[in-house]
């Protein structure tokens, strides 16, 4: 592979590489811009933005689980954003004949090839829950506002203490951006 085009499983896949030098030479005045959307103990989420001026042309979304690959191991943030780009170049259609990037499919393979062992779900401690309720409590529409959130989700959160340990950063996130402004 030197020219950016991986061949897998008899398709053509470009790098995310070729796709954002691609896009640099034919679209000089476009922007290109990435933000983290979650950022927390077990995994990456990001977005990729495609504008012309004020106008939004694309967006690609990504996620990564951390330590789910060699690279998620040391550059989960970093893998995520090359996902993301290219996800982004590709609604644009910058991608040629296949949506994800020749990256986004070597990783999928290697994923099929080494299952993840199932872990027992830990769930958030006591102290935790105690601090998620304060902070409900502090938000506008209280507690019954979060409980209901809770009971929303797929699959529903029955109780406070149900809520998996890998997703308190999310929580914690969710609640602390619904605190009244001070």
């Amino acid at each position: 592979m030197d020219n950016g085009i991986v061949k897998i499983h008899g398709k053509d896949y470009q790098t995310v590489a070729l796709r954002v030098q691609t896009f640099r030479e034919q679209y000089p005045d476009y922007g290109l811009r990435t933000r983290v959307l979650e950022s927390g103990e077990t995994y990456v989420v990001m977005v990729a933005e495609i504008w012309k001026g004020d106008f939004l042309l694309a967006t690609g979304h990504a996620e990564e689980k951390r330590g789910s690959t060699q690279i998620n191991k040391t550059s989960a943030l970093e893998n995520c954003e090359t996902s993301a780009i290219g996800r982004a170049l590709a609604a644009m259609g910058m991608g040629g004949t296949e949506f994800a990037s020749a990256n986004e499919v070597q990783n999928a393979i290697h994923q099929q090839n080494e299952p993840e062992q199932a872990k027992p779900v830990e769930y958030i401690t006591e102290a935790q829950a105690i601090e998620l309720m304060d902070m409900a409590e502090a938000a506008p529409g209280g507690i019954a506002r979060f409980e209901s959130y809770l009971s929303g989700l797929n699959p529903p959160i029955g109780a406070i203490n149900e809520i998996p340990a890998k997703a308190f950063d999310t929580f914690f996130n969710i609640l602390k951006k619904a605190q009244p402004k001070k």
